[in-house]
């Protein structure tokens, strides 16, 4: 278990630093390809394999960087998505966010930031370390959750947000019920533009949301 603790921590740490790159202006990939690849982190048993790969992509993406080549407009929106873990709607909310002209640069949401931000403690038991990390994601089944807050009110300084996009699954009430707070937060505490985005798995409101994205998108 503690060897499985320590491989986990590393991917962490590397999952981190590949996302951070979107404090880059402009970032060296797009907001889809980030949210493949912590997708994918998800279903790669081989950790080892995988961190390897990580490690080779973070120096290609900077080596991007540091060439000033990256394909992201400089101008581009930059946004930020909260919410529900998006994997079954990423090519409903995070493709026409793009095809916009805006790029995401980092996901507060469920499967992004909130669950890498901390390490599992390797200086204790491990089933005490694993209780503690998982009790302490800002999760919105957890009540108070203010942490949650903190750390969007972090990314959107460190990321140099201008817009915030929350996605909410129907039926995931606990995220539905925090909407107000969050948008107070982003409109009222960070003064940047917020919408929430309700929708589900299936394709029947793709023209909606695109249209509400679009005119989101141009009012920033």
């Amino acid at each position: 278990m503690k060897v499985a603790i320590s491989d986990i921590n590393d991917e962490r740490v590397l999952l981190k630093e590949f996302y951070s790159l979107g404090k880059l202006t402009p970032p060296p990939l797009s907001g889809y390809e980030m949210h493949n690849v912590l997708s994918g982190a998800d279903y790669t048993f081989d950790k080892k394999l995988q961190n390897k790969k990580l490690r080779k992509m973070i120096g290609d993406l900077k080596e991007i960087n540091e060439k000033d080549s990256s394909e992201i407009p400089l101008t581009a929106p930059r946004i930020l998505i909260t919410g529900c873990p998006i994997g079954g709607v990423a090519e409903k909310i995070i493709k026409p966010i793009e095809e916009a002209g805006a790029v995401v640069v980092t996901y507060e949401n469920c499967g992004g930031a909130k669950n890498l931000e901390r390490l599992v403690d390797e200086t204790i038991d491990p089933i005490e370390a694993l209780a503690e990390k998982y009790l302490s994601i800002p999760c919105s089944v957890m009540s108070p959750n203010p942490d949650r807050e903190d750390l969007l009110k972090k990314l959107v300084d460190e990321y140099k947000v201008d817009g915030v996009v929350e996605i909410i699954l129907q039926a995931c009430h606990t995220y539905n019920v925090e909407t107000h707070k969050i948008k107070r937060v982003v409109t009222q505490e960070k003064n940047i533009p917020y919408i929430s985005l309700e929708t589900d798995y299936s394709t029947g409101d793709t023209g909606q949301v695109k249209t509400r994205i679009e005119a989101f998108i141009e009012m920033l």
